[in-house]
């Protein structure tokens, strides 16, 4: 099986196996046929399906940038060696920086002289890059399908099941109502395999100009490090991710160096998804808006910060652009302190809702029930709220913090917990999702939401007593959860007494009732 430009072909067997069939994975049959589930609402998938061998896509789509080696913005950027943290049980992620001269673009720019001023026009890429297969992923994907005169949406996956699932689910997204009922179905190329392990070698690629991100809080760090090459400051990366502080965190450990850091735009997506029965490729959709903001790019060493944010507004204003066009995803461009208005509340919640949900492993409706559980989430809630009324994106706009702080607030965030305890019973309602991450030895994403809060208290100097400790627990949680599934020790086989934890102690493999299918 060969690998050209990080995309997998399978090699000619015309003389060995028939096209209407498929030869995916070891012990593969010559006349292995695809099942058509058919479910309610939803139109019969193809009979069979064919899997072509997928063709290298070009190197660019449209003209390339004019842009100039001699311009400070697009200059190729410097060699550089990075070293992205990595869990005790993993292996570290080194990667030296490509060739600078690879990574020059050198075409012709209108320019009379080799200087910064003026910034030189450039001609942008419409190619967007997906990293990750979950439901708002593969919804992004559907919706930019719709789109003309741009390429197709890439999905860029962990998984080879995602592609063996393309071609049995007649290579298309379906999205349907939230009865279950067919909405639309549009085809999207066959995703791409990435590694996130540095024994696989990725191939040197084209600058990806714009990358939606929406992947598992543990592999957004390692596969953006795996893709560290395909990124310049030419691209804008769209984080479409629970919580903040990504950017901080990736400009931290994988793009430490300002001059090679990517320009940004944080998401909040308000549509309501969710998996549809067994299919990978069909996701049910309850409308809401995606709320987006471009965050200026003001830290280049070798650039003054006007020029900076000029030049990188442009290619995040063509990045919304794009999104925008996609009249499914209902986009809506916002500044900063309204964005945060919309997106604090639900991350308020999660920080209570979710954390203190894994530290005592239980349903939310026992959260609701549990008077010392409710006073962990009153202390929670009162030290959250002083920090965010600390911030400094608030000063000017104190109605804000008001509404953060009035009594009205924190009967919202209760009434919240009692919607999702399902009512008043103390066996009602559902699981954190988060609890099922833990279940599976995964680590939730408590530093972008709790961990979020503690490191915005020690920039304004507010106490973060509660959250800090919060963020210790859930972690304590998952690291003793991971080391019971590494040494699948036969240890408390059932679970002690009433002891109702959903967590750990020999619970079995899988259980429907806690367990959700985690997408990445």
């Amino acid at each position: 099986m060969a690998v050209i430009h990080g995309r997998m072909q399978l090699p000619s067997r015309a003389a060995a196996w028939n096209r209407d069939n498929l030869f995916v994975g070891r012990g593969a049959t010559k006349q292995l046929s695809a099942v058509a589930a058919t479910t309610a609402g939803v139109s019969s998938r193809n009979d069979g399906f064919r899997l072509d061998p997928p063709t290298p896509s070009p190197s660019h789509q449209g003209p390339p940038e004019n842009t100039s080696p001699g311009y400070p913005f697009y200059r190729p950027p410097p060699e550089y060696r990075l070293v992205v943290p990595y869990l005790a049980s993993e292996e570290p992620i080194v990667k030296s920086a490509p060739n600078s001269a690879e990574a020059a673009v050198e075409t012709e720019v209108k320019t009379e002289e080799d200087t910064a001023a003026p910034a030189p026009t450039v001609k942008l890429s419409n190619k967007i890059h997906i990293v990750g297969f979950d439901t708002q992923a593969k919804f992004i994907a559907h919706g930019l399908a719709a789109v003309p005169n741009i390429p197709p949406a890439q999905i860029i996956t962990h998984h080879p099941i995602s592609m063996t699932k393309w071609g049995q689910e007649g290579r298309a997204i379906d999205v349907l109502d939230s009865r279950g009922y067919l909405i639309s179905s549009r085809n999207i190329p066959c995703p791409e395999l990435i590694h996130t392990m540095p024994r696989f070698r990725l191939r040197r690629s084209p600058i990806m100009e714009n990358i939606i991100v929406s992947t598992a809080p543990g592999a957004l760090l390692k596969t953006l490090a795996r893709l560290r090459p395909c990124i310049d400051r030419r691209t804008t990366v769209c984080l479409v991710q629970p919580g903040l502080g990504q950017m901080e965190l990736l400009n931290e450990h994988v793009f430490d160096v300002p001059a090679l850091r990517p320009n940004y735009i944080l998401c909040n997506s308000e549509h309501q998804l969710s998996k549809h029965s067994s299919f990978k490729y069909s996701i049910r959709h309850v409308p809401g808006q995606l709320l987006v903001h471009a965050v200026p790019r003001n830290e280049d060493a070798d650039l003054d910060r006007k020029t900076a944010e000029t030049l990188g507004a442009r290619h995040t204003h063509h990045m919304i652009q794009l999104l925008s066009a996609a009249g499914d995803l209902n986009m809506v461009s916002l500044p900063w302190h309204i964005f945060l208005l919309q997106k604090l509340p639900d991350m308020i919640y999660q920080s209570l809702a979710d954390t203190i949900s894994v530290i005592l492993g239980c349903r939310f409706s026992e959260i609701r029930h549990n008077e010392y559980a409710m006073v962990l989430w009153k202390k929670m809630l009162t030290e959250t709220v002083r920090i965010v009324a600390s911030l400094p994106e608030f000063r000017d706009h104190p109605w804000i913090v008001d509404k953060f702080s009035r009594p009205s607030f924190r009967r919202k965030m209760r009434m919240r917990l009692e919607r999702s305890s399902g009512g008043m019973s103390v066996g009602g309602g559902g699981y954190s999702r988060w609890i099922s991450m833990v279940r599976k030895g995964q680590v939730p994403p408590v530093d972008y939401f709790n961990g979020y809060f503690v490191r915005r208290a020690q920039e304004t100097g507010v106490s973060a007593t509660q959250n800090s400790l919060a963020v210790h627990l859930v972690k304590a949680r998952q690291t003793g959860r991971y080391r019971e599934l590494q040494l699948e020790l036969p240890l408390g086989l059932q679970p002690y007494m009433q002891d109702a934890d959903r967590i750990g102690g020999g619970q079995d493999r899988h259980d429907d009732e806690v367990d959700v299918d985690l997408e990445s």
